[in-house]
């Protein structure tokens, strides 16, 4: 495999951490030949790409995407909340961030087994400060993505209620269709399909007018009290 020369902030970011294309690509789940082409400006970095190594490493995902390899790596967001500061990227932060990310603390007994090797290996302290950051930070994150997921949801009833009566309700739709089912795909979630088709003997599941009861069936009309009924002239 052809060797990359440093043309790209993913190749500086490569070397200061210390691995190679392969070992990249397996912390991104991407080929090593991709690491490589992006590395040779052969293949462009996507946003979602730069995200995911950002998320690998702690890096700044902003640096990674503005493609200069002239400029210092840069903290990413997640490095600054566990108190490791701003500024300059180094392979320091790399083994904290991935310490950090490698430290489970999904239940009690990962949690017990976390802390009983960290015992063995003398890092008790390490990471018990380790651990309560991350509960501390995972605390402060769950609460910003449930104000960002509150904004999406807005954000997708805005385009429901906008295009409902226009020429483009349809396409909208299957659009927001399309992109949801490519997304549960992606992240292997299982989404439901619900009954949305509409047939002709369907559409007595429809919601009854206002005021009447859904189980009882329509009434006729009152007859009038007391017609007064025409008749013809003679």
């Amino acid at each position: 495999m052809q060797r990359s020369p440093l043309l790209h902030p993913l190749a500086i970011l490569r070397k200061i951490v210390g691995l190679t294309q392969k070992e990249m690509g397996d912390l991104v789940n991407r080929a090593a030949r991709t690491i490589q082409s992006i590395e040779l400006n052969k293949l462009p970095l996507t946003e979602e790409l730069a995200l995911r190594i950002a998320e690998a490493t702690g890096v700044d995902e902003a640096w990674l995407f503005a493609g200069d390899p002239s400029v210092p790596p840069q903290k990413g967001v997640t490095l600054f909340n566990t108190g490791r500061g701003d500024g300059e990227y180094t392979k320091a932060d790399y083994e904290f961030y991935r310490a950090y990310v490698e430290t489970k603390l999904w239940d009690d007994k990962t949690f017990a087994a976390t802390l009983k090797k960290a015992q063995a290996e003398g890092k008790q302290a390490e990471v018990v400060e380790l651990m309560e950051t991350k509960v501390d930070l995972m605390a402060r994150q769950q609460w910003f993505v449930e104000n960002a997921d509150q904004i999406l949801i807005t954000e997708f009833q805005l385009i429901l209620a906008e295009t409902k009566l226009t020429d483009n309700q349809r396409l909208a739709r299957w659009k927001i269709r399309r992109f949801l089912d490519d997304l549960a795909k992606e992240f292997s979630i299982n989404i439901p399909k619900l009954k949305t088709s509409v047939g002709v003997n369907e559409f007595a599941n429809f919601p009854p007018p206002a005021g009447q009861n859904a189980a009882e069936p329509a009434a006729s009309p009152a007859p009038a009290k007391n017609p007064d009924p025409k008749l013809p002239p003679s």
